[in-house]
């Protein structure tokens, strides 16, 4: 179940999400990034744990990537917006 959960919060439009945040027609207003980048640290974390052997299959290198890679720009614009 969690694993659906976080494929489904990793297929969503971060690009579009992360380049309009702060404006005043962003399609994601009421998403917060801040409690974007604890959910998904909480998914990552949750995940690892249940799935020791995840990190010898590609498909899961490569989804954790992503995670790493969204989570870096998530905490690049929380940065940003609070200085």
């Amino acid at each position: 179940m969690l694993s659906r959960l976080l494929d489904l919060f990793l297929q969503w439009d971060w690009s579009t999400y992360l380049a309009d945040y702060g404006q005043p027609t962003c399609k994601y207003l009421r998403v917060n990034p801040t409690t974007a980048l604890v959910l998904l640290e909480k998914m990552r974390d949750t995940s690892r744990k249940n799935n020791v052997f995840a990190q010898f299959r590609k498909n899961e290198r490569d989804k954790q990537k992503l995670i790493d890679a969204v989570a870096k720009q998530l905490r690049s614009l929380i940065n940003s917006h609070h200085s």
